[in-house]
């Protein structure tokens, strides 16, 4: 939470230093947690948090139909240098990733930004633009 007077959910609420901030980030990525900043309802301009989402338990993957924003960056897949694995496909929690007559296809309206594709892919082949 970056705003104090937010409630928050989870246990032991307290200030990160800049290195167990750090920490946290690199463990959500190891764990496929989507790193999703969310912003004050009244004041959408106002950073309050950063939640890390699952499937499990986060409210946008089990109700798809309620608004969701976008982060501002998309994959950007370079086609001739994928593999055609599916790995990328396993990581995308939006369903934007598939492999249909074992070539990848890429929705990129169902892209949600969050970089997860780019930590699975061996190639290298896909970046955040």
């Amino acid at each position: 939470m970056f705003n104090r007077d937010f409630p928050g959910s989870g246990t032991g609420k307290r200030t990160a230093s800049r290195e167990e901030a750090m920490a946290l980030l690199t463990e959500a990525g190891d764990k496929g947690l989507v790193t999703r900043p969310f912003r004050d309802v009244e004041h959408p301009d106002k950073l309050d948090g950063i939640c890390f989402c699952c499937p499990e338990c986060c409210y946008y993957f089990q109700h798809p139909e309620e608004p969701c924003d976008k982060g501002s960056l998309r994959e950007s897949t370079q086609k001739e240098l994928c593999s055609n694995c599916g790995v990328c496909v396993e990581s995308c929690h939006f369903g934007a990733r598939q492999v249909v007559d074992g070539r990848l296809v890429v929705d990129r309206d169902r892209c949600y930004g969050c970089g997860l594709c780019v930590e699975a892919c061996s190639s290298g082949c896909i970046e955040m633009k």
